[in-house]
């Protein structure tokens, strides 16, 4: 079974040690994880969504972390910057679509990261130590 991005960034914000969150984060550098992480503290990153959490049916379904990992190239669809043309209620029904798809934490975690706040337990801090250059200007 494969552990998922919310999983994942819930056990780093449950360690004690600053280092460990930052070697944590550094040594499961990916793709997914970065795009994640920069949607929630790049203050550059603009979404183009309203706040709040949109009404969607979370996943039942098992072994479903996965499928962030698989489609987190899909957030550019719902940030500034990208695809201009979509229509605003086209963006906001494939985000629901999204929150459907992926595990309920996964879900959860991408309602608190569009409306930026911090993932529990992980500062900005460790981002950036963890992560250099990831968010500009930090």
């Amino acid at each position: 079974m494969q552990v998922g991005i919310a999983e994942f960034l819930e056990k780093v914000g449950k360690l004690k040690k600053t280092e460990q969150k930052i070697e944590a984060l550094r040594v499961n550098d990916s793709y997914p994880l970065r795009v994640i992480l920069q949607a929630a503290y790049d203050p550059n990153v603009k979404w183009l969504l309203p706040e709040g959490t949109p009404p969607y049916k979370p996943n039942e379904a098992l072994d479903q972390e996965g499928v962030l990992i698989r489609e987190a190239r899909m957030l550019t669809y719902f940030v500034e910057g990208f695809h201009p043309n979509l229509a605003q209620t086209k963006r906001e029904l494939m985000f629901i679509q999204l929150l459907e798809a992926v595990a309920p934490k996964d879900a959860e975690l991408l309602c608190t990261i569009k409306d930026k706040k911090n993932i529990k337990g992980i500062t900005l801090q460790h981002v950036t130590e963890a992560l250099p250059g990831l968010i500009p200007n930090v």
